[in-house]
């Protein structure tokens, strides 16, 4: 396990920035249904972020403006943050599937994956429950990932 200071505060950005946009499109695109096209982009900055610390954008905005204007305080722990990325790509993945069923004009089922992403997203920021992150337990625990990880630059 690959513990290093991580900053939650970067989590808390990204899940109110994913709540707010997912919530906002949704209900502009009863209106407007080409806002549903949020998705595809919501899923790139995801599984950007997955790939590189330097590819997301909320961490950059919180590093950038939210943190030097004391907006967002740091909360800095010491913990893995292979747990927090692993549900950072399953998020990806949903908004990425959304974003197949947009593309095949199925958006009901779009908007269903988008709103599970928005409801895992708030109860990691109300409550601190990542969901993710117990699968990625889960699933190490079940010997079918591995335990340490990189830590993330």
């Amino acid at each position: 396990m690959a513990v290093v200071p991580f900053d939650r505060s970067v989590l808390k950005v990204n899940q109110a920035i994913l709540m707010s946009v997912i919530v906002v499109a949704y209900v502009v695109g009863l209106a407007y249904h080409p806002i549903a096209w949020v998705l595809p982009v919501l899923a790139v900055m995801m599984l950007a972020a997955v790939a590189s610390p330097s590819l997301n954008v909320p961490r950059l905005l919180y590093l950038r403006w939210l943190k030097p204007a004391g907006i967002v305080k740091a909360r800095v722990v010491q913990e893995d943050p292979a747990p927090h990325r692993f549900a950072q790509l399953v998020g990806g993945v949903f908004l990425a599937a959304a974003s197949v069923f947009l593309i095949t004009g199925i958006l009901l089922v779009a908007w269903v994956l988008a709103w599970i992403v928005a409801a895992l997203a708030f109860l990691n920021f109300a409550f601190n429950i990542c969901v993710g992150c117990i699968m990625y337990a889960q699933l190490v625990r079940a010997g079918l990932l591995p335990l340490s990880r990189e830590p993330a630059r």
